[in-house]
């Protein structure tokens, strides 16, 4: 092969791989990563999400004030999500608490990877614990978890 042709194929190589690389990033990018999301923007960016929330916290006693309006307002410290298993299917698992009493007041969310079931633990000093949401078994171990 002379120059001008070892060129021509480089060249051809090279594009060929940034086509199947660039097709890969964009494969992965019209999947959403369950991990290093943040709670508020998850719930104003996905109906599912939202949904799924209003319907776990609406009516229920006991819950602290915070927790009742995490839906309209973001006045919570949350934590990135994180990607775990459960049962053998991947899941999104959120915790937030209340701003300068977290030790005191704290939630544990866990969603489904596509955001439409949802099961609570909220952990407060002065109202108890309460869990939201029908969880299994082991879907309670990721809840019950420090």
């Amino acid at each position: 092969m002379r120059g001008r042709e070892r060129k021509t194929v480089a060249s051809a190589l090279l594009l060929g791989l940034s086509l199947v690389l660039s097709g890969r990033s964009a494969a992965t990018a019209d999947q959403p990563s369950l991990s290093g999301n943040f709670l508020p923007v998850v719930i104003a960016a996905s109906e599912p999400h939202r949904t799924a929330l209003v319907d776990l916290i609406r009516g229920k006693p006991g819950l602290p004030a915070w927790v009742r309006n995490m839906v309209s307002r973001d006045r919570y410290v949350a934590l990135a999500s994180s990607r775990v298993e459960v049962g053998g299917r991947a899941m999104q698992l959120f915790a937030a608490c209340q701003p300068g009493n977290c030790a005191e007041s704290a939630i544990r969310l866990l969603y489904s990877e596509d955001g439409k079931r949802a099961v609570m633990r909220v952990a407060d000093l002065k109202l108890g614990t309460v869990v939201l949401g029908d969880p299994t078994p082991a879907e309670m171990g990721v809840l019950a978890a420090e």
